[in-house]
């Protein structure tokens, strides 16, 4: 099997929505989900990125950074969008709460395709700036495995064997992403080969492709 990378690009907006969903012990029959959850999404609008966001209503911190859009109008409670039931068919109750949701779009290249992270397929790759381990580009990458695992090349591995050393890399990449080689041809640790292994996928990224 062999999955090919490409890249995600940010694109200064976000998709917004409305999330309902249940706490607690849930008997939601859909598979992988832990609750009964919906999320109906209402439109984009543009996006602040900040570091350390004010202290202010509607900031959301996230896989992808910590971004606001403070000068969005959301809907109130009574609004006919909310979900009124999860994805399997159990409807809410007054009781189960509902969020705001935000989620920062991506533009993939080459096809110029919207995604976000979570809706991104195997093979994307993106530049994770928030993130405090750098490559020597100043880009923190991460690639989506395949199986789905987010891989953070930049930082430490689990098994690292040098824990308090901050100049070498546990994964060692070379070239441009998202065509880019990792293995241990560099300043690194005894851990592993090279390799990424996820819960669900061992293998090497090798010339942008995971094999």
């Amino acid at each position: 099997m062999t999955v090919t990378c490409f890249w995600l690009e940010e694109t200064g907006t976000v998709t917004v929505g409305l999330r309902r969903y249940r706490n607690g012990p849930s008997d939601c029959p859909l598979p992988g989900a832990g609750y009964h959850e919906a999320i109906v999404m209402t439109g984009t609008v543009p996006m602040l990125w900040s570091a350390e966001p004010p202290d202010a209503d509607h900031w959301f911190s996230g896989r992808d950074g910590r971004h606001g859009v403070p000068d969005y109008k959301w809907p109130g409670d009574d609004d006919p969008r909310w979900p009124a039931a999860c994805a399997c068919g159990e409807p809410f109750t007054d009781d189960d709460p509902r969020q705001e949701w935000a989620e920062v779009l991506y533009r993939r290249d080459g096809t110029g395709e919207l995604l976000t992270l979570r809706d991104a397929p195997d093979g994307a790759m993106w530049d994770a700036w928030w993130m405090p381990c750098k490559g020597p580009d100043g880009k923190s990458l991460m690639a989506k495995c395949p199986g789905g695992h987010e891989w953070a090349i930049d930082d430490r591995a689990n098994n690292c064997t040098m824990p308090d050393d901050t100049a070498h890399r546990c994964w060692v990449r070379h070239g441009e992403p998202p065509l880019i080689t990792v293995d241990k041809d560099g300043l690194t640790c005894n851990a592993g080969a090279g390799s990424i292994q996820t819960a669900n996928y061992h293998g090497f990224l090798r010339a942008g492709a995971f094999t």
